[in-house]
């Protein structure tokens, strides 16, 4: 007779462990600062990998080194009221002993570091999480608020960097160099200031960086000579859902500045940037910028400039700009008065995009499990496609067309999209094959689903593309 057991897998291993006289793990301790020690870095001192440091409110006037150890140190109250000061004594918050992602910061304000590299936090050879953190008023030759070098690719969300500075060099907000790849989202960029890249600083020639940028927020940062919001030199820069608006530049790229190598620019809006060229984008010394679902309106003195290639489809480009897909045509945004650059009804951006242009969502932004569907959000959080059945504007994509900008317009969604799924039937199959068979060769002018990459053809590149995602994506 076959019955249920009141015995779970886990409890039947521990009795066993028990009868054959084994020592459990001990548990993770939780060490309170500052009821069990008076400082953050006494608690990180004694912890060992798995503990927890649990800060209460106050303000702590101190340096920490998490000295590689996987802990999470984190405040009971959040940012506002949880404050690390370095007092102008050095970097706030360091790691440079290979920590991973189990080395945990959350919820504290970071400020009053200064150092040559990374005045609130510097990042060497190590990738930890930082989650809710505000870092305001630090200041460094180089990545005012944080320094990302070597292998780090630290994992940077919900976070806030404000009224840093690199004054003498590269990155007031962040700073990412010597191939470091830092994954940053929902973040805000606002009021930072350096030679180059004001909010955020990417590459060098010694290693480039390569970082993914995602639903973040750019605003009145500014730069002394090249972007203002965003600068990228030798780095293979992944920009997606974010906005670019009111930042500055001395001379180039008052929202963006790209020089060398190639940077990647999906679903962004730019407006009311400035700088003496470029006021909304900056590409130079060869930069292959790629320039999808975007919409530059309202920048100063022009939307782009430079001798570099910018290759852009399926935007929305104030005074226009040759490309498949692209428009020239009063985006109608909320309010940008009250920097509301929301789409109204009506706006010719809506439905107007280009789903191949969206990247696949492959860091699983939304938990969900599913790798293999486009990114599936917009910089609200709201679902990315949706269409507008009495008003379809002619963009390219099964079974709705995503918007330009940041922001979409919000109609009756659809839960996922499938990349390469041509037809629209929610797998890619042999009838997806047979498609792209159908459009082989240069694409005609308008819509082409077959061109998976965007280049303009059907070719080997995006059968592999196709045959690279093939069944149902789950």
């Amino acid at each position: 007779m076959w019955f249920k057991s009141s015995f779970t897998i886990p409890a039947v291993a521990a009795i066993s462990f028990c009868l054959i006289g084994g020592t459990a793990p001990a548990a993770a301790d939780i060490l309170h600062v500052p009821g069990d020690y008076p400082t953050i870095q006494e608690a990180i001192d004694t912890a060992v990998d798995g503990d927890e440091v649990e800060v209460h409110p106050g303000t702590y006037n101190e340096t920490i080194n998490f000295l590689g150890k996987a802990i999470r140190v984190y405040s009971t109250d959040g940012p506002d009221v949880t404050i690390i000061d370095a007092q102008q004594t050095g970097t706030v918050v360091t790691c440079f002993s290979a920590e991973g992602p189990d080395t945990v910061l959350d919820g504290f304000t970071i400020t009053g570091g200064i150092s040559g590299n990374g005045g609130g936090m510097r990042n060497i050879n190590s990738s930890p999480t930082v989650i809710n953190c505000t870092f305001s008023g630090n200041s460094a030759g180089g990545g005012g608020g944080m320094y990302n070098v070597g292998g780090s690719s630290p994992t940077v969300s919900d976070c806030s960097f404000s009224q840093n500075t690199a004054a003498d060099g590269w990155g007031g907000g962040m700073l990412n160099t010597h191939g470091a790849s830092p994954i940053v989202t929902n973040c805000t960029f606002s009021g930072n200031t350096a030679n180059f890249g004001g909010g955020m600083f990417s590459g060098d020639y010694k290693g480039g960086a390569f970082p993914t940028v995602t639903n973040c927020t750019f605003v009145g940062n500014s730069a002394d000579v090249g972007g203002g919001g965003m600068c990228n030199d030798f780095s293979s820069s992944t920009v997606t859902n974010c906005t670019f608006t009111g930042n500055t530049a001395g001379s180039v790229g008052g929202g963006m500045y790209n020089s060398y190598y190639s940077t990647t620019v999906t679903n962004c809006t730019f407006s009311g940037n400035s700088a003496g060229d470029g006021g909304g984008m900056a590409n130079v010394d060869g930069s292959d910028a790629t320039v999808t679902n975007c919409i530059l309106w309202g920048d100063s003195p022009n939307e782009f400039s430079g001798s570099g290639t910018s290759t852009v489809g399926y935007s929305n480009v104030q005074g226009g700009f040759t490309g498949d897909g692209n428009i020239d045509a009063d985006p109608l945004f909320v309010d940008p008065g009250i920097g509301d650059y929301r789409l109204s009804s009506g706006s010719p951006a809506i439905d107007a995009g280009n789903n191949w242009g969206v990247p696949i969502d492959e860091n699983d932004y939304d938990d969900d499990g599913v790798l293999c569907e486009l990114f599936p959000v917009d910089l609200d959080g709201n679902p990315r496609f949706n269409a507008d059945e009495s008003d379809f504007d002619p963009g390219c994509g099964v079974p709705v067309v995503v918007d330009m900008g940041a922001y979409e317009y919000q109609f009756d969604p659809v839960e996922q999209i499938t990349f390469a799924d041509i037809t629209g039937d929610g797998a890619v199959s042999t009838l997806d094959l047979l498609s792209l068979f159908a459009d082989w060769g240069e694409c005609a002018k308008g819509c082409c689903l077959a061109d998976l990459d965007l280049d303009g053809f059907v070719n080997t590149i995006d059968l592999l593309l196709l045959f690279a995602n093939w069944g149902a994506c789950k």
